[in-house]
């Protein structure tokens, strides 16, 4: 029960943030709206885009892989490839100056997945000053460079920083002289420490300027973010073609993703929230399926005060408490009462349970799986070291990346779509 306690909440804010139509709709190339007189249609255009995120010892480690998170999702809208109408990507990172060999150029990957899982291994430098002008130079002169970009192509860059630059008239004049060779370019400001001018100097304009209170906050701008490099044209001679109904219509389901942080480690745990977030933010699932979560944070998970074993066989007995596999005890919390109308659950749907867990630990979830299966609880495992295991009565997602498993995930709810 106690692990429970927290997917109510979780349940009510994956309904919130997910079901929004208009976030699956980013992921389409073509969104096309009936405006009763003309149709107005936003388009997907080829794209240069390069990023300037800050990595100075201002920022906490767990912020920095916050900001991280938040540029896979919003790589994640577009068509990144390498052909003439896809987006190309590029970034460098910075801090006590600017740091090339941790960041990648716009030709140095071809497909969404390989940007996507190269922002994830940049390392947080920690750098001892915010060379901010520095960064926006190089951007420019290098990475969105004449002789490097399309030509015709709109040329974007997104700087992401937290603090103001030593060198603030370096920072302005390298945004001006990016800007001059039309490079659109974008300021988020992240905390209050760093003053709007600096996100000015750097945007040269208020509408492109974005400030949030913490990097926990930056999620809730990549909406927007994406409209702001949205463009737009009218068309007036053709409808819109009509959509599929989305398949949680006919056969809605009710989805519990299971993962315990204390057995995958923080890169896990990542990856889960990962695969959970890409879960959601798909357009197919955006109706006729309600979403919770079990993790095993718990008081069990801490430690204890100096005066609370007075014996060693005491501390041992406690230290043996950490080394237990919690999805165990998670899986069978499911099977008891997971599925029931207190918890969410309809008597309609479908009932499915996502087991994310080390492939190491999964072949003792065998006894809780079969209890699942005896429901007729539908089964999968998403395993992030993605080691090719065996679960009888489960169905296991394949795949390199959270993005790829949870791709095979949703093409399983909706064999029609794939």
């Amino acid at each position: 029960m106690k692990y429970l306690a927290a997917s109510v909440l979780l349940q009510v804010g994956l309904t919130l943030a997910f079901s929004l139509p208009n976030i699956a709709r980013l992921s389409r190339r073509e969104v096309v709206e009936d405006k009763g007189d003309h149709i107005l249609i936003c388009r997907q255009e080829p794209l240069e885009l390069g990023i300037v995120l800050d990595s100075s010892s201002s920022l906490r480690n767990r912020d920095f892989k916050t900001a991280i998170k938040f540029l896979q999702e919003f790589l994640s809208q577009y068509e990144i490839s390498s052909d003439p109408n896809g987006v190309r990507v590029s970034i460098i990172s910075y801090g006590k100056g600017i740091y090339p060999e941790i960041g990648f150029n716009l030709t140095t990957y071809d497909t969404k997945d390989e940007v996507i899982e190269a922002i994830g291994k940049i390392p947080h430098k920690a750098g001892l000053r915010t060379d901010t002008g520095r960064a926006i130079q190089y951007m420019h002169e290098a990475q969105l460079a004449n002789g490097v970009v399309r030509p015709g192509v709109t040329k974007v860059s997104i700087v992401i920083t937290d603090g103001n630059s030593q060198e603030w008239k370096l920072t302005k004049e390298a945004a001006e002289e990016a800007r001059k060779d039309n490079i659109v370019m974008f300021a988020i400001g992240v905390g209050t420490d760093i003053r709007n001018s600096e996100l000015l100097n750097i945007a040269g304009d208020q509408s492109r300027v974005t400030k949030v209170d913490n990097y926990n906050q930056l999620s809730s701008i990549k909406e927007s973010l994406a409209h702001q490099t949205c463009f737009v044209q009218e068309k007036t001679t053709t409808t819109p073609e009509p959509m599929d109904e989305p398949c949680g219509v006919s056969d809605p389901a009710d989805i519990f993703f299971v993962f315990s942080p204390a057995n995958l480690g923080s890169d896990g745990t990542l990856w889960a929230t990962s695969f959970i977030g890409l879960t959601v933010d798909t357009e197919d699932l955006n109706q006729g399926f309600r979403y919770g979560v079990l993790s095993g944070s718990c008081p069990d998970d801490a430690g204890f005060n100096l005066d609370a074993y007075s014996t060693v066989e005491g501390i041992k007995n406690r230290l043996e408490s950490y080394e237990r596999n919690k999805v165990q005890e998670l899986v069978k919390t499911l099977a008891d009462d997971g599925f029931t109308t207190a918890r969410g659950a309809r008597a309609n749907s479908r009932k499915i349970a996502v087991i994310i867990a080390a492939g190491k630990k999964t072949s003792e979830l065998q006894d809780e799986v079969a209890a699942l299966v005896a429901q007729n609880i539908q089964v999968f495992v998403a395993d992030p070291a993605d080691k090719g295991l065996t679960l009888e009565g489960a169905t296991i997602l394949s795949g390199r990346s959270s993005k790829l498993q949870a791709e095979a995930f949703v093409s399983a709810l909706c064999p029609k779509r794939s």
